[in-house]
């Protein structure tokens, strides 16, 4: 009666980051979505309270990414000046990390994300003319680029996406930064979480959680090695599902070894 309950009001939208089910692929549970908006490609999901702020501006930096800061500065420091910011939403981390950082007038932040948020972003950048962050569709613009940052945005794509991007590229960047991540200690798995925008819309997603040591066995397979890890204060539970709970997610700053 407790899982009929909840399954209930999680499908009606009554739960902002709610999470339901247990499947055995990203491609499963994408198939097993409730009714509703899928995904992050609709105009609603540009204006979530998670990033933005009621009077449009954006939420200030949390404490949380201070590691995040230090190694773009060490990145800045040796020379990069191009970034891609993988499923970087409107380009939100670009001004927070400007605040602190102030990057130079030759850098160039891209965000990469799905139409509808990209075109959200480029709207908000062309207010402000912010000339050093620009949007895409095309991941493969990552490749050659000296910086991929990939702050809460993997939990929301396919089984490896990173590393089968990182893969195909002959030319990868040199810093690897993963931010906001759940990576379980044992296992591997895909849920579908509830996101309610400010316009009281309900999205359903489905949200991978990688094997932390895998993850990490991936990116060495590819010839980085991990130079750092943190952790952010914040866990995540599957109803019914304890075997999946998450204690913190993760922060990993990997580098490319020198050929």
């Amino acid at each position: 009666m407790r899982r009929w309950l909840y399954q209930n009001r999680f499908q009606a939208g009554k739960y902002h980051c709610g999470y339901s089910g247990v499947y055995g692929s990203f491609e499963a549970a994408r198939l097993a979505l409730p009714p509703g908006l899928a995904g992050f490609d609709h105009d609603a999901m540009a204006d979530i309270d998670h990033y933005t702020t009621t009077a449009g501006g954006f939420e200030p930096m949390p404490a949380t990414e201070y590691p995040v800061l230090f190694w773009l500065r060490e990145a800045l420091d040796e020379g990069a000046r191009t970034l891609l910011d993988l499923g970087g939403y409107v380009g939100h981390a670009f001004r927070q990390y400007d605040r602190y950082l102030a990057f130079p007038g030759d850098f160039r932040w891209t965000v990469f994300d799905v139409p509808r948020i990209t075109e959200a972003g480029q709207a908000l950048a062309g207010k402000e003319a912010a000339q050093r962050l620009r949007f895409t569709n095309t991941i493969d613009e990552g490749c050659g680029m000296d910086i991929l940052l990939a702050a809460g945005s993997l939990q929301y794509l396919s089984e490896n996406y990173l590393q089968d991007r990182l893969n195909a590229w002959a030319d990868r960047p040199r810093h690897v930064i993963v931010q906001r991540t759940p990576l379980h200690a044992r296992r591997s798995f895909v849920t579908i979480q509830s996101v309610i925008t400010r316009a009281r819309q309900v999205a359903f997603c489905p949200y991978s959680v990688a094997e932390r040591d895998g993850f990490i066995d991936g990116m060495l397979t590819l010839g980085y090695q991990l130079v750092d890890s943190w952790e952010k204060p914040r866990s995540l539970d599957v109803p019914f599902h304890p075997e999946c709970h998450v204690e913190t997610y993760s922060g990993l700053y990997f580098r490319l070894k020198a050929s």
